[in-house]
């Protein structure tokens, strides 16, 4: 586990180095999302326990991508797909104990627009897919599991800010695979 955690932070560190350069050389654009750009996002935040999978707040992880299809009066619409990671893990008193992963995956559509600020990209969307549970729990006098599966759709309001001309952070609220969510976004041209 402590390897793993060196990896993360030494990879984490490297790409950090490596923005930094990036933004030496060239500032970001003014309107990140336009007709035909591809933005790859992916962060971590407080899971969903969607449709009664979970119990509270449990970790999860996103990743995204969407490309610019039409522009739409100002800004552009989007369409891409999302998956989705989330756990929980509950124990209610001493006989009973129950755990949730949840994996999502669908498509997603969001209307994305920059205000004219250079490196700012806000938009509001949905996704729709579906989603698989895997439900664990034991109790004194058994255990037992389910498999349910699940439509999967919800809302979502995020922001990005690009420091980079393809680089930068991003974070995402509302109800999907996550609660909220905050990592980094790429875009190719």
């Amino acid at each position: 586990m402590t390897k793993n955690i060196q990896i993360l932070f030494i990879a984490a560190c490297l790409s950090i180095f490596s923005a930094k350069v990036v933004v030496a050389q060239k500032p970001a654009p003014v309107d990140p999302m336009s007709k035909g750009s591809w933005l790859v996002n992916f962060g971590f935040g407080p899971g969903t326990p969607v449709f009664g999978n979970g119990t509270g707040f449990g970790p999860a992880a996103k990743v995204a991508f969407e490309t610019g299809m039409w522009e739409l009066g100002p800004g552009v619409l989007t369409l891409g797909g999302e998956a989705g990671f989330s756990f929980f893990a509950h124990r209610f008193g001493e006989d009973w104990r129950e755990t949730w992963v949840n994996m999502m995956f669908g498509a997603r559509s969001a209307y994305h627009y920059g205000w004219g600020v250079r490196g700012l990209d806000n938009y509001a969307g949905i996704p729709l897919g579906i989603g698989f549970c895997a439900n664990t729990y034991d109790d004194r006098p058994g255990h037992g599991n389910a498999f349910p599966v699940y439509p999967y759709f919800g809302i979502f309001f995020g922001a990005s800010y690009f420091f980079a001309p393809n680089i930068g952070v991003n974070a995402e609220v509302g109800y999907n695979s996550t609660y909220a969510n905050i990592g980094l976004v790429f875009r190719v041209q």
